[in-house]
């Protein structure tokens, strides 16, 4: 590698670019890991169930989950699509690192840009669609930085030249630039909170820059401040209320967190210089804050800034902005305040994808100023070599679910989280008794884990022993009263086993809950078979406005529209058009759907069309060896030649 100064920059941005894509090839061909699906698949702010201004008050993550949203529509559930959207956000984000470094004066930005590119840290952002939070937030946050450092130099450039078509020229450049800024960082929080802090580096850096703060340099970052306190206190108000309220996260008092928040600066800074045996969930501890030993970390921090702010060498001031920013972008994460993923850990490599810029860019800027130049660029390419091979190795583990869990589990056997989830995977394989004992041994290292109870449950339904599942769900119901799963599993259970009265007030809060497809139509079911018919039909409705393709939804509530005993309930005509589109959807090659549409053509006075409707339907079931269902199609045929439509009697099936 030539020095980065030298480097065109076409030739710089495309090395860069290259050089993330080629670090993290297997992410790009890998599925999706951990809770994408939840994210995705099973979120229907992203699915289109629900509506999309409720994206804007449901998460304190609102932009990300409207792209996720995006991606949806074009990729669905193909993985590959988000992967490569996620790896550009991260390549983007290596080419503004380059030019936010270049711009602030900083050596060796395009070094920096690099190692930052290919840092096996930033694999648990760039290669985990979940983290699409991550690489959106920064890539808006460095854009906000990049053009306020533009804004003030424009400033500057106005105030030294007396030129006044010059400096309207500027003015009007630096008020664009701030304007720009300003909605740039608002993007960047409304991707993820955790960019909060980005204020306080942008008055480090120019304080670096110009060896003082100024008090004017305070009012022109105060709109920043203003929307990271606002953005800020919805956070907290989301994560206490609605997704924090049903479980405590940690257990500890305020001394024991600043104690393990000393613990956390420094593990991130080993991670980030030397970055091996990463792992998705790190082992937690649990720090005595009466011990002297537990406040060393947290004091020895304290310490290195005021030295090197002490220094009045250049290398200690450059260390000192780098150290002071790496410190403030991870105050939000540190674990003083709670947050949902310290049920599973106080640390995470995402945690660390905006701080590792300040570690980066120092070090590249010492090798800068320690080394010859030959040796600078032999060095630079070693190491960037070295970071790639391990950034490319990390990426093949985050490319499936199974290879994550495995290898969280071969670093860390102790991690219940890595256990339920590698029991998942080996349901999914059919491989029941291995789920069994992973889903008991999440179990053991945490008895609260209600997803553990529900995915042991769903194994015991699967071997026979419904007994045992619907013990298991009761415990998790118990345990975790909003836990959505829980409630749609064990009304599920029961409504199964035809109790459809102790299944509905589960079915329901699952639904309210989350509102996905499955729970709706389970919960029509269950209104319909406690004789709820008008209910099950809005059920029915609401389903097909969420999806007007939805099959069962369509089926379900033509045939009740076509046969309900209540005359008012009945509608022939919507019947007979619900049932058409389903069997055309199906190409009429399902029985019970032209089981259904007979018995609306038949509401509709067509009965020579019904009963051949229904022979039809008789010969479509025999022929996929459905006994059941040929022997009543048969009977409506009959039914239908003698011109009598079928009316259902109470608490029937919902379609023949």
């Amino acid at each position: 590698m030539s020095r980065p100064a030298q480097m065109h920059p076409a030739l710089g941005a495309i090395s860069l670019v290259f050089l993330t894509f080629a670090a993290h090839a297997p992410a790009l061909g890998g599925g999706f890991v951990w809770d994408d699906l939840l994210l995705i698949r099973q979120n229907p702010l992203v699915t289109g169930e629900g509506r999309w201004i409720s994206i804007w008050f449901q998460t304190d993550f609102p932009l990300s989950t409207m792209t996720w949203a995006v991606l949806y529509g074009l990729f669905g559930e193909r993985a590959a699509g988000y992967h490569l959207v996620n790896v550009a956000l991260h390549a983007l984000n290596a080419l503004l690192v380059w030019r936010v470094l270049a711009t602030l004066g900083a050596r060796a930005p395009l070094l920096a840009a690099a190692l930052f590119a290919v840092h096996p840290v930033a694999v648990a952002s760039a290669g985990w669609v979940s983290e699409l939070k991550n690489t959106l937030a920064l890539a808006f946050a460095l854009l906000a930085a990049l053009c306020f450092f533009k804004s003030e130099t424009a400033r500057a450039s106005t105030a030294a030249t007396s030129d006044d078509a010059a400096r309207a020229i500027l003015k009007r450049r630096g008020r664009a630039f701030y304007t720009a800024s300003v909605l740039a960082f608002a993007l960047a929080l409304a991707s993820k909170t955790a960019v909060v802090t980005v204020p306080l580096v942008l008055l480090g850096c120019m304080a670096w820059q110009r060896g003082r703060l100024e008090r004017a340099l305070l009012w022109r970052t105060a709109p920043f401040f203003a929307l990271s306190l606002v953005f800020g206190l919805v956070t907290l108000k989301l994560q206490t209320f609605r997704i924090l309220a049903t479980e405590p996260v940690q257990t500890l008092d305020l001394p024991a967190r600043l104690a393990a928040a000393g613990s956390a600066l420094w593990f991130y800074l080993g991670k980030a210089l030397l970055p091996l045996n990463l792992m998705a969930v790190y082992p937690q501890g649990t720090p005595d804050a009466r011990t002297l030993m537990t406040w060393l970390p947290l004091a020895s921090w304290c310490g290195v800034l005021p030295a090197c702010a002490a220094v009045r060498r250049p290398w200690a001031r450059a260390a000192l902005l780098a150290l002071g920013a790496f410190t403030v972008l991870l105050l939000p994460v540190l674990g003083v305040v709670d947050m949902y993923f310290l049920t599973v850990a106080r640390v995470s490599d995402h945690f660390a994808y905006p701080a590792l810029i300040g570690v980066v860019a120092l070090l590249a800027a010492a090798l800068h100023s320690i080394l010859p130049k030959r040796l600078f660029t032999a060095a630079s390419a070693l190491l960037v070599g070295a970071l790639a091979v391990l950034c490319f190795q990390r990426a093949r583990v985050y490319a499936s679910d199974e290879a994550l869990w495995a290898d969280t589990l071969a670093k860390n056997p102790g991690s219940w989280l890595a256990h339920n989830n590698l029991g998942c995977i080996r349901a999914e394989q059919n491989r029941l008794v291995d789920a069994a004992r992973h889903f008991e041994s999440s179990l053991r290292l945490n008895p609260r884990n209600s997803k553990a109870l529900v995915n042991l449950a769903r194994v015991r339904l699967v071997q026979g022993d419904a007994a045992s599942a619907e013990s298991l769900l009761k415990q998790a119901v118990e345990l975790r009263p909003n836990d959505a799963d829980a409630h749609a599993h064990l009304g599920r259970l029961r409504l199964t086993h035809g109790r459809p009265a102790e299944a509905e007030p589960h079915l329901r809060r699952a639904l309210e809950l989350r509102p996905d497809m499955t729970t709706r139509l389970e919960l029509a079911r269950a209104c319909h078979a406690l004789g709820r018919t008008g209910e099950a039909m809005s059920l029915y409705r609401e389903a097909l406005r969420r999806d007007s393709n939805q099959l069962e939804a369509m089926n379900n509530l033509a045939w009740l529209l076509a046969t309900v005993a209540d005359a008012r309930l009945r509608n022939g005509a919507e019947a007979l058009r619900l049932a058409e589109r389903a069997c055309a959807l199906t190409s009429r090659t399902n029985a019970q759907m032209l089981g259904v549409l007979a018995a609306a053509l038949a509401e509709t006075g067509r009965f020579a069309e019904a009963a051949a409707t229904a022979a039809t339907a008789r010969d479509v079931a025999r022929a996929s060896g459905d006994a059941r269902l040929a022997l009543l199609a048969e009977e409506l045929r009959k039914q239908f030649e003698l011109g009598q439509p079928f009316r259902m009697p109470s608490h029937s099936q919902p379609a023949p």
